[in-house]
């Protein structure tokens, strides 16, 4: 294991990004004051993955190893995960730890109908096999209790994304009287979490899903909205329908003004034109996914994390 010496290491803890996460990765450690470095990634045309990576220096082993990535649109993702763990492992990394601040496969963590697969088990299990440590943010455990039912007997830390979106509130300006938004009892703990710190009032809503894109919100018809500035928050905004159908009823009980909050944005540019159509300034991310949106940083929560994990 890498020494201890107080806000670095030396060198032979390393950070290992992606292209498509390399900003973010870079920003990690630098939190962490270790080197980075991003992997080189090759697509042939039947669409196979190569990945490379950098060989440490002879006399620099790297022994323990970070690999950052978020699983949004996973399935090549997933892929190059395990080469670049398969590349890192015959290096001689002992101690490999995958940040992964958006984790895939959460939602179907039952059988909800005959045929189909427990998913969060069988990708838990998958990335079990290849990393010894998982960080995640706001990872979607709604019926799974804790991220070491997802990755069995491995060390695993499920952040909150309520710190940064209280920092960003506290930092630009929040009246007292603001009420914070969440809209389904799922999203209770980041909503108690974001109001609690800042003194505010929190309310959770009731969702009926249909559909992907079939959502209806119902916030509670006594909740004192009317005439005051509310703050909707939520883990994951992708179709945008849950956070736009949460906005109208915040408008019928008679908000005065709406911002919106998501830990991981991942809409496209059509739903993104649908905020403006519902009178509501684009949403407020943070940077777990890469996005237009992004305004939150979550390397600091991150590198908490991992110095907690291998006592930094």
């Amino acid at each position: 294991m890498a020494r201890n010496t107080g806000n670095r290491t030396d060198g032979h803890t390393a950070v290992y990004g992606f292209p498509d996460s390399a900003d973010a990765a870079r920003r990690l450690a630098q939190a962490l004051a270790i080197p980075c470095h991003i992997a080189d990634l090759h697509r042939f045309p039947d669409g196979e993955s190569l990945v490379r990576l950098p060989e440490p220096a002879p006399n620099e082993p790297v022994e323990r190893a970070i690999v950052y990535r978020s699983l949004d649109r996973p399935n090549d993702k997933l892929v190059e995960l395990t080469l670049a763990a398969s590349v890192l492992r015959r290096q001689g990394v002992a101690d490999l730890c995958l940040v992964a601040p958006y984790m895939a496969y959460m939602r179907q963590d039952a059988i909800f109908r005959p045929g189909e697969p427990v998913s969060q088990a069988v990708v838990g299990e998958w990335l079990g096999r290849c990393f010894d440590s998982f960080v995640c943010v706001e990872p979607h455990l709604h019926r799974t209790h804790t991220l070491d039912e997802v990755f069995v007997g491995r060390p695993s830390v499920a952040l909150s994304g309520a710190a940064p979106i209280a920092a960003h509130l506290r930092a630009t300006g929040v009246a007292p009287g603001t009420i914070v938004v969440g809209p389904d009892e799922e999203s209770a703990p980041l909503v108690e979490a974001v109001a609690g710190p800042l003194g505010l009032t929190g309310i959770v809503g009731r969702k009926e899903r249909r559909g992907d894109r079939d959502v209806t919100v119902a916030l509670p018809p006594d909740a004192p909205i009317h005439g005051r500035p509310v703050v909707i928050v939520d883990d994951v905004i992708s179709s945008g329908e849950t956070i736009f159908s949460c906005a109208r009823a915040a408008r019928m009980l008679g908000a005065d003004t709406l911002r919106v909050y998501g830990v991981h944005a991942l809409y496209g540019e059509t739903v993104a034109g649908r905020f403006a159509a519902e009178g509501l300034d684009r949403p407020l991310s943070c940077d777990g996914v890469p996005h237009p949106s992004n305004a939150m940083p979550l390397s600091g929560l991150i590198a908490d994390a991992i110095r907690s994990l291998w006592a930094f």
